[in-house]
């Protein structure tokens, strides 16, 4: 058995805590874009519609902006659990996962105001 040293421990302890942090506000995200059906109020009311305006683009984006974030939020454990295994930085696979996250939700608002 090795053991394991307090950096390493303090390491995946911030690991945890950004998990967490992003568990918190991709859920909040994921709430908030429900109201991006406040975005298909001008349809039907000016000639050069946008995309949003066709049901099956608007479902099909935020439908895919959900399972993304839930895909995050369950690869971010694994790659903590194993890069804590390997005595790799934690850290970084946590960190990755807020700033996929971040990248998503700006991708989600593109996609949403084209």
């Amino acid at each position: 058995m090795t053991s394991t040293t307090a950096p390493e421990r303090s390491g995946t302890a911030l690991a945890w805590t950004l998990y967490a942090l992003q568990f918190l506000v991709s859920a909040a995200l994921a709430m908030l874009a429900i109201t991006s059906v406040f975005m298909t109020d001008s349809c039907g009311s000016v000639d050069d519609e946008p995309a949003v305006c066709n049901t099956s683009y608007f479902g099909a984006v935020l439908v895919g902006y959900w399972i993304a974030l839930a895909v995050l939020l369950m690869a971010v454990p694994i790659a903590i659990v194993r890069a804590s295994r390997r005595g790799r930085s934690a850290g970084l696979r946590a960190l990755g996962g807020i700033v996929l996250a971040g990248a998503l939700t700006v991708a989600f608002v593109l996609l949403m105001t084209r």
